[in-house]
Formats: C-alpha cells, sequence, structure tokens
C-alpha cells in the first residue's frame, strides 16, 4: 500500500478561445513559421489565480488496481494542495515553492523536504509550477526560453525540448484549438524510462478551456502504471484554504 501511495504522490503530483493569428485547421498547417506558431500556443494556455476540483482517480498496475476520490486545490506559483479520500481522507500533499510535505495513513508514513524526493524517483527536475502545469493542461516548459525544434506530424503540432540534460519532452497541441494533447518525458537518467501525461477531453466552465479528463502513464523498470484523473467538480475562488499538518508518531520516509 505504501508503494501505491508513493506512486500516487508522484503523479499528482485555459483560458477561452482568443482571436489567433494563426487559423485553427483540422490538419497542422505546415507553412507556419515556428515562433508565429508558438505564440498562439501561449495565447491558447490556461492562465488562472485560483483552482479548485474534485477528482475520481483510478489507480492501475500489474498487481493492483484502486480507485480513490481527490480534493484539489492550488494557487498559482504559491502552492498545490492535495486530499485523497476512500470514504474517509487517507492522504495529503502540500507543495510550496520550497517544500514537499507528504503522508498517508494507512502504514503512517510521511516525507518533509525538498523536490529532491519526488525528482529522484522520477529522473526529472519538476518545480511547483510544473506540476501545476500538468494538472491544468498547460506545456511545463516556456518555449521562448527554450530550445525546441518542430516534428512533422499528421495529426498534431509536435515539438520536442532537447534543453534537459535530464529527460526530453515532446509536446503534442491540438490543430483546432491550440491546447495540449500529451506531454511525453523520455527519462534520459532513468534508462530511457518514459512518462506520458495524455489530455483526451477538455470542458469549459466559466469561460476557461480546462482538462475534464488526464490519462498519466508510466514505464519505469520494466514495470507499466497508470492513472486516470476525471475531473467532475471545478471552480475559481479567490480565497482556499489549506488544512496540512503532519500528524505525530509518523515515521519519515527517507531518500
Amino acid at each position: 500500500m505504501i508503494k501505491y501511495f508513493q506512486c500516487l504522490f508522484i503523479f499528482l503530483i485555459v483560458s477561452g478561445c482568443k482571436s489567433l493569428t494563426v487559423l485553427p485547421s483540422k490538419r497542422p498547417v505546415e507553412s507556419i513559421k515556428i515562433k508565429k506558431l508558438i505564440e498562439n500556443l501561449e495565447k491558447s494556455e490556461l492562465k488562472i489565480n485560483s483552482f479548485r476540483a474534485r477528482i475520481k482517480a483510478t489507480f492501475t498496475s500489474k498487481k493492483i488496481k484502486q480507485s480513490l476520490n481527490i480534493n484539489l486545490r492550488l494557487k498559482n506559483d504559491k502552492f498545490l494542495w492535495m486530499s485523497a479520500n476512500i470514504l474517509v481522507p487517507v492522504a495529503k500533499l502540500l507543495l510550496t515553492n520550497e517544500k514537499v510535505l507528504f503522508y498517508e495513513k494507512f502504514q503512517k508514513k510521511y516525507y518533509e523536504g525538498n523536490y529532491e524526493f519526488l525528482n529522484s524517483l522520477l529522473g526529472t527536475n519538476f518545480r511547483l509550477r510544473d506540476v501545476q502545469n500538468i494538472f491544468i493542461g498547460n506545456p511545463i516548459d516556456n518555449f521562448d526560453k527554450s530550445k525546441v525544434k518542430r516534428i512533422d506530424n499528421p495529426d498534431y503540432y509536435v515539438f520536442i525540448n532537447t534543453n534537459s540534460e535530464k529527460f526530453r519532452t515532446t509536446y503534442f497541441f491540438d490543430t483546432e484549438n491550440f491546447r495540449i494533447r500529451e506531454q511525453r518525458f523520455l527519462l534520459l537518467d532513468n534508462k530511457n524510462n518514459i512518462l506520458s501525461v495524455k489530455y483526451p477531453l477538455y470542458q469549459k466552465i466559466d469561460g476557461k478551456i480546462i482538462p475534464k479528463r488526464i490519462e498519466i502513464s508510466s514505464f519505469v523498470n520494466n514495470e507499466f502504471v497508470s492513472i486516470i484523473l476525471e475531473f467532475t467538480r471545478v471552480d475559481y475562488p479567490d480565497q482556499l484554504t489549506i488544512p496540512f499538518k503532519l500528524p505525530q508518531g509518523y515515521s519519515k520516509i527517507e531518500i
């Protein structure tokens, strides 16, 4: 069970359509310059100050299939808070710019530290903003500051970022609304294992286009793991509370 919650911890870890310079199309337009296309992709990114959601999560591996409900709250560049429930709360996670805090009630374990724990398991260098972007359907890279190249694809606008020494990221963008359909991470320091985050369904709530379903999968050390996240309720409250306190008597997860 502790392995399940560590996996959950690893992984749980758009604005409305605007006038676009590049016209929407059912197929990628070959003649568009990369700079102009990137401008349109950035315009389509979701920009929010606060976000709250209820999520039905299904975790599947070779040995286990488990469903649970998740409450998610985030404030842009400030924090991301999650509470996992199976009838009652069973685990909580809090990410800030400086810290990662996590505990689970089954084996009474907790973690308090920096992002080294998360990144040592994934082979990445994720920070708070990266995890927030994954949940709201934005690419983790700033294309203006990244070295990207476009790859020909019959269905999507596809870009590869080769800047990072830890992983190589491939992005697939929808040709009609310019929202991301998949971001795929090839983990270079971890035997070329793959982490994939897909966005097959979006929904429009209060004028903002946000994910309705996220499919996260990984193939690490010859083991396939899948997490399906279905967003059942979403809003954007001005004020958010983050009820989180590490319990007494729990043992620390060591890196």
